[in-house]
């Protein structure tokens, strides 16, 4: 990625949904914040780019209840989007349908990187809000430990643990009819192992357990 384009196609890091946007938010915050609507993958209709540069705000920031596309449902222009940045364009015209509206919108190419964030952060951002909603029950009192929950970034990781490093958004999938991932399952095996260990007095008995992770 040469250094025109990456400017040129860069949003300012001090924009909603931006990268650095991202990397300083909170589970928290993320739960609250107002998220766009992602149409689903097949919704776009028709892409094509064009020479003009689009400066108003439609153009080039996502605003609060925007619906936007999914950026893997931009293929068509994305793929070459650099290479289009050479010949002189500098926008693309975007043509999309969801729940039986038909948007025609024009994205600055940095748009189109808020765009890609979005679509990335989005189910992470889904399983934060279950999380909160169901730890907020009164099923729990965690107590302090919510609050460290709640504070910790959406891009920060489970910690403590030998034999996985995720990012707390997967343990999402201890919640409804979800398969339990790989990463977690390997987690509460470690868990288990540990709390077994300090349960039992004998040591002999701990050391004969083998804890073997599925990756």
């Amino acid at each position: 990625m040469d250094q025109p384009f990456r400017s040129y196609a860069s949003p300012p890091p001090h924009l909603a949904f931006s990268a650095d946007f991202f990397q300083s938010l909170t589970i928290a915050q993320a739960a609250e914040h107002s998220y766009p609507s992602i149409a689903p993958i097949g919704s776009v209709l028709s892409t094509s780019f064009s020479q003009n540069i689009p400066l108003s705000a439609a153009a080039t920031v996502i605003r609060p209840g925007e619906v936007i596309p999914n950026y893997n449902d931009l293929n068509t222009i994305t793929s070459n989007i650099e290479d289009e940045y050479r010949k002189g364009f500098r926008s693309a015209e975007v043509k999309f349908r969801h729940k039986g509206l038909e948007y025609s919108v024009v994205y600055h190419f940095s748009k189109l990187e808020l765009i890609r964030q979005c679509t990335n952060y989005e189910p992470a951002v889904n399983a934060y809000r279950h999380l909160l909603a169901h730890l907020h029950s009164e099923h729990f009192n965690l107590g302090p430990a919510l609050t460290t929950f709640q504070d910790s970034l959406v891009t920060a990781r489970i910690q403590g643990f030998c034999v996985s490093h995720f990012r707390l958004d997967k343990l999402g999938c201890l919640l409804g009819e979800s398969w339990l991932e790989e990463d977690v399952f390997n987690v509460l095996l470690e868990l288990a192992y540990f709390r077994k260990a300090y349960h039992t007095d004998d040591a002999v008995q701990v050391s004969d357990i083998l804890l073997l992770p599925t990756s």
